[in-house]
């Protein structure tokens, strides 16, 4: 069989594991083969490593995986079942959707794919994913056309840092009015794409991030204020309509409690730590509504794309050599790095 380089989890470690002979498989009869072009690194992949378990599944999980859940790749080899597909050709131009839906319990049927009953299995998170030169795609459901116009690093990151705050906006996006005042918090790749999708919609948008060299970009990307501290701003508390947390942090939950108002949504996005205290009675007492979210349908997930084939989101992707990974890694971890980053496993100039 033949082998290839990629780098995942390895039960009992805290740390990116290098696998030198991973086997590239063969795909059965109904089954493809698919070429990574590109995978983006995500917050999740630190975190991963540092609870040195991975994301808790209701089916039985290898003991060692390949990481990486923001997938885009081209077909490489179909089974035999497929050689005739008028979809599924050789050379097509494909993301995965993150989640390996069953399609056929309620919520599947019902179209909240991403809230599947039957199968909570994950590319990258819990199954192998796209750190490696060759996916073999199972579920063919999971696959998304890609549009002609949009890169394969651009259409990676896609399926997550865009889906994801997509989907926790459409939620409210209902709300929206002139007058609707919006905190953002957190400005890496999941808030200022985030803003991004704000910005097609009425409001007002104060984006809020730790890091100065962040506030350009926000601003560029449709952020009409940009703070530091939002506690240093002219902004009072409970003042806001609406608060979205692309960090997910005790500190930045408690600033969405202090600037939500009366009535108001706190949208929660971003999954900085597994366990948050919530001021219950006094949230109550406001009557404020907590939204949690969790990626995206793959109806979303094809909206995503026409709206960045459209130019209506631009994510920002720096790639970098697959062999770097593990250096990106720590770097994300340590608040190093701005937008996202994607790697090419099969680009020539890869040293293994």
């Amino acid at each position: 069989m033949k082998t290839q380089t990629a780098y995942g989890f390895q039960l009992g470690s805290h740390q990116l594991q290098k696998f030198t002979n991973h086997p590239i498989p063969t795909p059965k009869s109904n089954e493809i083969l698919l070429k990574i072009e590109a995978a983006g690194l995500c917050l999740s992949d630190p975190h991963l490593l540092i609870a040195g378990k991975p994301m808790e599944s209701n089916q039985p999980v290898a003991d060692k995986f390949v990481m990486g859940h923001e997938i885009a790749g081209s077909i490489a080899e179909v089974g035999a079942g497929l050689v005739d597909h008028p979809v599924y050709k050789r050379g097509g131009r494909f993301a995965m959707q993150i989640g390996i839906a069953c399609g056929a319990c309620h919520a599947c049927r019902e179209g909240h794919d991403a809230s599947c009953e039957e199968s909570s299995q994950a590319y990258g998170l819990n199954e192998d994913g796209g750190f490696q030169q060759y996916l073999l795609v199972r579920n063919l459901r999971t696959l998304l056309p890609i549009p002609d116009n949009v890169s394969y690093e651009v259409a990676a990151v896609t399926t997550d840092s865009v889906l994801t705050p997509y989907h926790a906006i459409q939620k409210v996006k209902h709300l929206l009015q002139p007058t609707t005042k919006i905190l953002v918090q957190g400005c890496g790749g999941l808030g200022l794409n985030g803003i991004q999708i704000l910005k097609n919609y009425p409001g007002y948008i104060v984006a809020t991030d730790t890091k100065p060299a962040t506030e350009k970009i926000a601003r560029e990307f449709g952020a009409h204020e940009f703070h530091l501290d939002i506690s240093k701003s002219h902004h009072d508390p409970y003042s806001f309509d609406i608060v979205f947390d692309f960090v997910g942090a005790q500190v930045t939950f408690n600033n969405s409690d202090k600037y939500i108002k009366r009535r108001g949504k706190i949208v929660m996005v971003g999954l900085g730590q597994s366990k948050l205290f919530i001021p219950n009675y006094l949230l109550a007492r406001r009557e404020i509504e907590i939204i949690f979210n969790f990626g995206g349908t793959s109806a979303e997930q094809l909206e995503c794309m026409e709206w960045v084939s459209r130019g209506l989101i631009k994510p920002k992707v720096t790639v970098v050599d697959f062999e770097t990974l593990p250096q990106a890694i720590l770097d994300l971890e340590h608040g190093k790095l701005t937008g996202r980053v994607a790697f090419k496993p099969n680009a020539s100039g890869n040293k293994f």
